[in-house]
């Protein structure tokens, strides 16, 4: 997974720590608190390349939700052109839509074990598609990422935000295609029997 939600269950915390959560974008300086936070939430290892990216590089949206100066949450983003999407992504959009049309890939969403379930995960949810929805990024036509399977949490939170949930599986479609193949050459090979039978 390269990117998604880490959350578990938790009691919530008083309102008024909510109210003291700020939102600012990341920067430099926020590189290993950033990489520390990473490396608790989610099952992948980021090449630190990647850390620097998401502080300095004005293509991700990368906002942070403070708690009196401490990163609790985070969210990263990145808006790219349809043509750009991976292989397995490229169907993302109806095919009317132009390869420059824009998408929006969500890296990261995360929030410390402590500040959970207090709404932090949908504040920085709600910024990013407040962003994405302004003027200025009309030619955006999706948000997508990807959660494990077995993170139904996560899986809960996007779908009580209207997401549409898609599961995939991962080999099923090599299967598909070599289950296709093979019948071709079966019935190739039946025919070329058959043709040799009736022309002995």
């Amino acid at each position: 997974m390269s990117g998604g939600v880490e959350m578990t269950e938790k009691l919530p915390l008083s309102l008024s720590v909510q109210q003291e959560v700020q939102l600012r974008f990341l920067g430099p300086s926020d590189v290993t608190e950033v990489k520390k936070l990473c490396r608790e939430w989610f099952p992948i290892e980021y090449p630190d390349s990647w850390y620097e990216e998401i502080t300095s590089n004005s293509r991700f949206y990368s906002l942070a939700a403070t708690h009196h100066a401490r990163i609790v949450g985070l969210v990263v983003a990145e808006l790219k052109p349809q043509a750009k999407l991976n292989k397995e992504d490229g169907d993302l959009l109806a095919s009317y839509y132009p390869p420059t049309a824009q998408v929006a890939y969500i890296l990261s969403l995360g929030v410390v074990g402590d500040f959970r379930r207090i709404g932090i995960a949908s504040l920085l949810l709600d910024s990013l598609l407040s962003y994405l929805t302004s003027k200025d990024r009309h030619d955006c036509k999706a948000v997508y990422l990807h959660v494990l399977s077995t993170n139904t949490v996560a899986l809960r939170f996007y779908e009580r935000r209207s997401a549409v949930v898609t599961k995939l599986q991962p080999c099923a479609f090599p299967r598909q295609v070599y289950t296709a193949v093979r019948n071709i050459i079966q019935r190739m090979l039946s025919r070329s029997v058959t043709e040799v039978s009736h022309n002995s």
